[in-house]
């Protein structure tokens, strides 16, 4: 069956009551706390197996047996996967590269994808994302979702977002999916989709010069009320990452986000040492 037979499937049945969701689907987030995000390697990989009940991790830095180690009965390793856009260090860089790209994402030097190009969105499909799952991982984590949002220049390429989610899904039904944002496209994505990841809830990360800030009181509050009306309204576990540098602010942003029901997770805006951070109460 070709894709776009197996997409039409899935609607049909969608329209039959039925769930693309995987069916490891966890409706509550506390199942998935603690939880960590590593996109550089873990070394202790028996003690992060043990300690997190979800780790999203960066693919690339583990071979299939490292990432088996990584797994448990009781816990899902999730693969980091972008979609709206590529890391030059990528393997298959070279390959989108002849696909050509939409500008470049100058806070990471990351250019965007050309989604309506069908062979770059075959590279995703049928190339980068089973070499990941190759691995045995739990399911995908994708990322810059963002990336054709409506107030971008790519709007018009919501669509075909919509589009490779779908086919994720129907390639791999087992796999837990996390959408990181792009609550603009939940109306359609939350049918194939797990859990929904939100950066940024509590605290912003200024780029320019590369400083960490608690939110404004109002923004804060806004964004919380943004993620519970999506939460109630698509019936899906919301995970939160925030970012900090130091404890000051850690200590400012636990007592925010310990008022809320969501599992949330605090590190560097690297990401980049899972036991420097904090995990929800687990660590506290």
């Amino acid at each position: 069956m070709d894709k776009l037979n197996s997409y039409l499937t899935c609607i049909v049945l969608l329209f039959s009551m039925s769930d693309c969701s995987g069916p490891g689907f966890i409706k509550q987030g506390k199942a998935l706390e603690p939880f960590a995000v590593s996109y550089e390697k873990i070394e202790d990989l028996r003690g992060a197996a043990d300690k997190y009940k979800l780790l999203i991790v960066e693919p690339d830095q583990y071979s299939k047996a490292e990432a088996d180690s990584l797994t448990t009965e009781s816990n899902k390793v999730i693969a980091y996967v972008t979609l709206g856009e590529v890391d030059r260090n990528r393997w298959y860089y070279p390959l989108l590269e002849e696909r050509g790209f939409l500008g470049v994402n100058e806070h990471w030097d990351s250019p965007y994808l050309n989604l309506a190009d069908s062979t770059t969105r075959s590279i995703l499909l049928d190339q980068v994302i089973p070499n990941i799952m190759s691995k045995g991982f739990d399911g995908l984590f994708l990322d810059t979702v963002d990336d054709v949002a409506p107030y971008t220049e790519r709007s018009h390429l919501q669509p075909f977002m919509e589009d490779i989610i779908a086919q994720i899904r129907m390639d791999y039904p087992d796999a837990f999916i996390i959408q990181n944002a792009g609550l603009f496209l939940l109306d359609s994505s939350h049918k194939f989709i797990d859990a929904v990841l939100i950066e940024d809830v509590a605290t912003s990360y200024n780029f320019e010069n590369q400083t960490y800030n608690l939110k404004r009181q109002d923004d804060y509050r806004e964004k919380v009320k943004s993620i519970e009306k999506n939460s109630n309204l698509y019936n899906k576990p919301f995970l939160i990452v925030d970012f900090s540098d130091k404890e000051s602010l850690t200590n400012r942003v636990i007592n925010r986000l310990d008022t809320l029901s969501y599992p949330y997770f605090i590190g560097s805006i690297q990401l980049n040492n899972i036991w420097e951070t904090i995990s929800s109460t687990s660590d506290r």
